[in-house]
């Protein structure tokens, strides 16, 4: 049985190799029916991982959870959203939470994660709203468009709905994690319900990684519709805020690479962005490594989100 990154990681970057029902051995396996087993283990206490910073145990918030329409194939998109408590009477601005890609087979899903349920904390606790969904990108076969078509479902409730709950729909930030970095040029189209004017990436895809998995399944087209460098343009023209935290020790294959070439692209665009590095930092360290330096990146991405 071949196992390539099987949830070993909270972002889902890797993909299995083969569905899990494929990768299933014989009963006379018993070491591959081990290293499945501590793959899935692993996989059940990642999703329990806390965010690494204090704010996580803030009480002055609500949290709802609420139904905001359909998928393509009829099951309902449920959002959570946090709220600080008290509001002050002023609009609250809003962060939509995306997370990375992950197989089908992966049952609990992000919205269920500890990390992200945190995140919701310490943004309503920063005075910001945060509002979390599970979407269908999915890995190693992105599906933008369905991934896209989700989030615009919940865009769409955001301006319709937003005002009313008092929030500040005209102040939408996006934070993406790991390969929800790929959604960010398309955030940043006109068609979307809500413009989204700045962007925190954490550890992020800005593309289809050359030699992965999904790269032997994306045409190019799709692939360009991913590539933060082929929107550099376009987020220098819409002035669009970005802010990336970049592992120092992020050890997915082409990751940095990739993330680095990028960086060159937006400067040569002349981008106005922030890239703070986090020394040492793995792939996923908001969730993992409990240190000053994680402590101080999320510090830096919740006074963003608050525009101070």
């Amino acid at each position: 049985m071949k196992i390539v990154g099987l949830l070993g990681s909270l972002a889902m970057m890797a993909a299995w190799s083969t569905p899990l029902a494929a990768q299933t051995p014989p009963p006379s396996s018993p070491p591959a029916d081990d290293a499945r087993a501590q793959a899935i283990a692993r996989y059940i206490a990642a999703t329990k991982a806390p965010l690494k910073h204090p704010l996580r145990d803030a009480a002055n918030i609500d949290r709802h959870s609420i139904e905001v329409g359909k998928r393509s194939d009829g099951t309902l998109i449920e959002i959570d959203l946090s709220i600080p408590q008290p509001t002050g009477g002023k609009p609250i601005p809003v962060v939509l939470l995306l997370h990375g890609g992950l197989p089908d087979e992966a049952t609990i899903r992000p919205k269920a994660w500890q990390v992200f349920r945190d995140w919701g904390t310490a943004l309503a606790a920063s005075g910001v709203a945060a509002v979390m969904f599970d979407h269908s990108l999915g890995v190693p076969r992105r599906r933008l468009d369905q991934a896209l078509a989700e989030t615009d479902t919940v865009l769409a409730w955001l301006a319709k709905e937003g005002p009313g709950r008092g929030l500040d729909t005209r102040h939408l930030a996006a934070f993406v994690f790991s390969a929800g970095g790929l959604f960010v040029p398309e955030l940043l189209s006109d068609s979307r319900p809500l413009r989204t004017d700045r962007v925190v990436m954490f550890y992020p895809s800005t593309g289809v990684v050359p030699g992965s998995p999904t790269a032997a399944v994306t045409d190019a087209t799709l692939a360009a519709r991913m590539s933060l460098s082929a929107a550099a343009k376009r987020l220098a023209s819409q002035r669009t805020q970005l802010l990336v935290l970049r592992g120092g020790g992020d050890a997915l294959p082409g990751l940095l690479k990739l993330l680095d070439e990028t960086t060159a692209e937006l400067l040569a665009a002349d981008v106005a962005f922030e890239l703070i590095n986090v020394p040492g930092a793995p792939h996923n360290f908001d969730a993992i490594t409990d240190s000053a330096e994680v402590r101080s990146a999320i510090d830096r991405a919740l006074a963003f989100a608050a525009r101070r």
